[in-house]
């Protein structure tokens, strides 16, 4: 009997424990985001730190970013590390971060969750239910994105007005 209340257990522990994703509604554009941010930078995505498997996916968790401007929020470092999803901390997977591509992003601090166990306080996560980031094309000073829409409306805006 100890051993079928054991399986059971632990059937259902192993069966519920993926019901810990992340399911958040969306909460906004992305100037409503920043209000919630310590920093709001314009930054390129300068390479991938740290890997791990996903679905047998080579997925990256943390990436350098270059800090080309800062909007809000004191950050002095020309580059900063930012880490992603593990699959239910309702962060943005970092593979649609781009290596060399330009963004504005909305950042939280580090170790919000305590989830990576490399992530520094000194670190910067994304957050996932709403419009934290914008795509910004550096050649033409633009950032693209759900901007200040009431139902996710992408507009582009020259930086310089953002």
């Amino acid at each position: 009997m100890t051993r079928i209340t054991l399986f059971a257990g632990l059937f259902f522990f192993l069966t519920t424990n993926k019901s810990y994703a992340c399911d958040c509604e969306y909460q906004g554009s992305f100037i409503k985001m920043t209000q919630y941010s310590s920093l709001v930078a314009y930054v390129k995505v300068t390479k991938y730190l740290t890997f791990n498997d996903i679905n047998n996916i080579r997925t990256p968790m943390s990436m350098e970013v270059e800090i080309i401007e800062v909007y809000k929020g004191k950050e002095t470092r020309k580059t900063i590390t930012v880490w992603g999803d593990i699959g239910n901390l309702c962060r943005p997977y970092l593979s649609q971060f781009k290596e060399g591509q330009y963004f504005v992003i909305a950042f939280y601090s580090g170790n919000y969750g305590g989830s990576h166990p490399d992530e520094k306080d000194s670190d910067y996560a994304i957050g996932n239910c709403g419009a934290f980031w914008l795509t910004a094309d550096f050649e033409k000073a633009t950032a693209t994105g759900d901007i200040d829409s009431k139902d996710r409306t992408s507009t582009t805006l020259s930086l310089a007005n953002l």
